[in-house]
């Protein structure tokens, strides 16, 4: 019931359910004391009325599938039956109408007269004891439905329960790598400390990098949280990352940075938003390619607003081309962020040339009493 199956199999499967269904209630004229006779209009008349069943299943079953995205547990159990009782009281009415239509009643069995001349009473002619009559025996043949459905629900409440234990498996392994994801910064930092004192008196120069690395690895870890940050720490981050990716890269790449008017301590800028500039300029710029390039940073601060601009130079050929399909998100995402912190007081303007990709933005500079 829970491993997915071709068309063929499931007709197939429901084929044999239905034959030996019908096969096993039709025993029970075997022991009746109903004399039975074996001619065309019996036969048949009795072979219509069980597979009547199998219509009033299907649609039960298609009803029950729409209803439990909506209900569960006993309001769905109570809707589905209501829904079965008066579908078989549907189905009772069309096989005794046609019954009578193509036989008449009068020619068949003795139950069938009795029950189809109930059924097929106007409304207005029926008693409250026809009516309970009426209700009872719809109830009782509608029961006979209950296995088949009770499996399809078997069936329902199984894959409930294989959803739940995917997704409960899921979160637990998306908190592992969460708690993962916690713990190997401490290990990397700590490390990073053990090395550095090991390599300062070795070479003064190896170990202003690992400083560098170390301060770039804190900030981006542990003080990027917050939506605000101050704008001298992400500066200084800044730095310290251009200041690594310079050395790393050597003589092929040129960085020039250039800073006007004093950063005071106490303005605060959206977090991380010039350092995913400075990113994006070196993801595009120089990791994609193995020619010669450059990035230029100026960063202009007034007393209330700050001017930052960023270009790299544009490689002629890309080593990673995914690079250059998707480097229009970055900017997009850093555009969102902007419009929530600042709503619409900041400019964003891109200058898209053959050779180069420039990017300047212009926004103000929060103090922590406008925050709060």
């Amino acid at each position: 019931m829970l491993q997915s199956q071709t068309i063929i199999q499931r007709i197939k499967y429901h084929s044999v359910f239905w034959l030996a269904f019908i096969a096993f209630h039709l025993l029970y004229f075997a022991g009746s004391k109903e004399k039975i006779h074996y001619q065309a209009s019996w036969v048949i008349s009795y072979g219509v009325y069980y597979l009547r069943f199998i219509p009033v299943y299907y649609l039960a079953a298609s009803i029950f599938n729409r209803l439990k995205e909506k209900y569960y547990g006993t309001s769905l159990m109570v809707l589905t039956g209501i829904i079965m009782i008066l579908a078989m009281h549907a189905a009772n009415v069309t096989v005794f109408f046609l019954l009578e239509r193509c036989y008449g009643l009068n020619t068949l069995s003795e139950a069938f007269r009795h029950f189809g001349g109930l059924y097929l009473k106007f409304a207005s002619q029926n008693q409250l004891g026809d009516w309970l009559m009426l209700l009872i025996y719809d109830v009782t043949e509608t029961q006979l439905l209950f296995l088949p459905l009770g499996l399809k629900m078997i069936q329902y409440g199984f894959r409930q329960q294989i959803e739940k234990r995917d997704l409960l498996a899921d979160k637990l392994k998306n908190d592992l790598v969460i708690l993962r994801a916690q713990l190997a910064p401490h290990i990397i930092l700590n490390t990073l400390h053990s090395v550095l004192a090991a390599l300062l008196p070795v070479s003064e120069k190896a170990s202003l990098y690992l400083v560098s690395l170390t301060d770039v690895l804190r900030f981006t870890l542990y003080e990027t949280t917050d939506e605000l940050i101050v704008l001298k720490r992400e500066w200084q981050a800044l730095l310290h990352f251009t200041d690594l990716e310079a050395k790393r890269f050597d003589d092929r790449l040129k960085v020039r940075i250039k800073q006007k008017g004093k950063i005071r301590s106490d303005k605060l800028v959206p977090a991380l938003v010039l350092f995913t500039l400075t990113e994006n300029a070196f993801k595009h710029g120089v990791y994609s390619t193995i020619e010669d390039c450059w990035v230029n940073i100026v960063l202009n601060v007034s007393a209330d607003r700050l001017c930052f601009t960023i270009s790299n130079s544009k490689p002629v050929l890309f080593t990673n081309p995914a690079n250059k399909k998707d480097s229009g998100i970055g900017m997009k995402n850093i555009k969102k962020r902007l419009e929530i912190s600042l709503n619409d007081n900041f400019s964003l303007n891109i200058i898209d040339s053959q050779q180069s990709y420039s990017v300047e933005l212009e926004m103000p500079l929060i103090t922590a009493a406008q925050v709060t």
